[in-house]
């Protein structure tokens, strides 16, 4: 993605006062993603990466089958160079502008990412919360929706596996990865995969 290209935004904190937004996950329910499509605009990444003022509104994806979890690894060759080598348990992507023309632009961003970082087969997105971390360089400017898909079978193709690979694990695997994470993954792990055998 270009850092001319125009992405999603809303206000950091008239949406932090209103919900309470805290640091980690948080299972706010689905009034937060009507408050963005409300309330969002536009505007040039390069200028929102650098402005706390404003959100940039990430959908972040995990994908699970028969009790797995896929999980990622950035390689150095994808643009964001401050999760390089880190593992992720989801995929996230920036809503451009051009979404903007769909009935629901947050899940035509959601669905964009997931159709340009893997192939398979899946059922419908569902939404699970938020993710914030407001501590680090990509975390002030960036809030997820944290969605979870199932696959229908293990079966999954990277069509830029030059950038990024993954691997089904279990819950044990997983939580050996946590170290390694992207903050939004550890927070995921936190909340929903830390008690899971």
């Amino acid at each position: 993605m270009s850092m001319d290209e125009y992405v999603m935004v809303v206000e950091a904190r008239p949406l932090m006062d209103k919900f309470g937004i805290y640091r980690g996950l948080d299972a706010l329910g689905g009034e937060v993603a009507d408050y963005i499509l409300a309330t969002h605009s536009f505007m040039p990444r390069r200028l929102a990466e650098a402005d706390p003022a404003y959100k940039q509104i990430i959908p972040y994806v995990t994908v699970r089958c028969e009790g797995l979890w896929l999980v990622f690894r950035r390689k150095a060759a994808q643009t964001e160079q401050r999760l390089h080598n880190k593992h992720s348990l989801g995929l996230g992507g920036h809503i451009t502008r051009e979404a903007d023309t769909a009935p629901n632009p947050i899940l035509a961003g959601l669905h964009r990412e997931l159709a340009e970082e893997i192939t398979l087969e899946h059922g419908e997105p569902r939404y699970l919360g938020v993710l914030n971390d407001d501590t680090n360089d990509v975390g002030r400017v960036h809030l997820g929706l944290l969605y979870e898909v199932r696959a229908k079978s293990r079966s999954f193709a990277m069509p830029e596996a030059d950038k990024m690979d993954a691997r089904w694990m279990d819950a044990g695997g997983v939580r050996a990865c946590f170290d390694t994470m992207e903050t939004w993954s550890q927070f995921v792990i936190e909340q929903l995969v830390i008690d899971l055998a």
